[in-house]
């Protein structure tokens, strides 16, 4: 006997009908009883044959497992093996695909639509899922929807992905996020991300968010990103520009070139400064380092420029010192206090 699918196989009839009637019963308003003649009919059915009552167990047991691999919150690549392990049972009776649309219909008042966004949110039962990093640590995740998140050091996000939108709230640190397309759900989603003093919504895009205290800074490298600081307007970013978004919502636009420091470096694990105070470029770095990381007044308006490796924070301390007139003491791994080369 071959193995191989005959998609032009002719339905089969028991089959047929039993996708009717569980498409009829599906069709009852959520939470409301069966129609009982409608019940009548299927049961009368059912017992008219000892093949239509297998055949409507099997479907309804089809359907159940269906259901529960929608429902399951895992990632699409741990439910997608399960769900064509039940495709290819179905198809020993007919085509896949008539079998998926009578079952999908037979999900009843979730229309197909509805069905495909729940496909979708598979990884929306990742909504309310939350990523953090530690101090010094770096993640990459890729969601559901083909986004690729990227998270700095002391980040924390929360997902609220649902049939609507797809929201990442930035509780604080730095993220870094290329939109995925949505391919899977059966429109397009807006994308937004929510900080303390916006809402952000990308229009196919590469860009960069930083929650820091009482600011919101945003770099948009590719496509366009419309804020909304909630004060009733709406200004888009383009690529190549850096706006940082205070409290009252008002916005503070900048070239990215023109900043003093590379907003996105971070993502190769640098730190590149242009012509940036010292005292920035140390805060900078005390974010990658455990305990205490400070310089003097008297140096900290130093002006430093070039490419520090954050993994290596020692090293990087250590060429400020090569580079300026000031000398590092190190008490402790956790104490560092960059001093001005002739204090005591």
């Amino acid at each position: 006997m071959s193995a191989n699918p005959m998609p032009s196989a002719p339905p089969d009839p028991v089959l047929e009908q039993a996708i009717a009637w569980l498409v009829q019963l599906r069709a009852q308003p959520s939470g409301v009883a069966p129609d009982p003649a409608l019940q009548a009919r299927i049961d009368a059915w059912r017992a008219a044959d000892g093949r239509h009552e297998s055949v409507w167990s099997e479907l309804m047991a089809s359907e159940a497992q269906f259901q529960r691999l929608v429902a399951l919150p895992v990632a699409p690549a741990q439910w997608q093996q399960p769900l064509s392990a039940l495709n290819r049972s179905r198809s020993r009776r007919q085509s896949r695909r008539r079998w998926l649309g009578g079952v999908a219909l037979g999900l009843g008042s979730v229309a197909l639509a509805s069905l495909a966004a729940r496909q979708a949110g598979l990884f929306d039962s990742l909504a309310g899922q939350r990523y953090a990093t530690g101090t010094g640590d770096q993640r990459r995740v890729t969601l559901g929807d083909g986004t690729q998140l990227a998270l700095n050091t002391a980040t924390a996000v929360r997902l609220q992905f649902n049939a609507e939108q797809r929201l990442i709230a930035l509780e604080h640190g730095e993220i870094f996020i290329d939109t995925g397309r949505d391919a899977l759900s059966p429109r397009h989603r807006p994308f937004l991300v929510q900080t303390a003093q916006a809402r952000l919504q990308a229009l196919g895009t590469r860009f960069a968010v930083r929650q820091q205290e009482g600011v919101t800074r945003l770099s948009v490298l590719e496509g366009r990103v419309a804020v909304d600081p909630g004060q009733g307007t709406r200004t888009v970013i383009v690529p190549g520009e850096t706006v940082e978004i205070d409290t009252r919502g008002e916005l503070r636009r900048q070239a990215i070139p023109a900043a003093a420091m590379d907003p996105t470096a971070w993502l190769d694990g640098s730190l590149v400064a242009r012509d940036m105070r010292l005292g920035d470029v140390l805060a900078e770095m005390a974010r990658y380092r455990h305990g205490w990381l400070v310089c003097e007044d008297a140096v900290a308006s130093l002006k430093v420029s070039g490419v520090f490796q954050l993994r290596d924070g020692d090293a990087a301390l250590e060429s400020l010192a090569q580079a300026l007139p000031v000398r590092i003491e190190q008490r402790t791994r956790f104490w560092v206090r960059v001093t001005a080369l002739n204090s005591r």
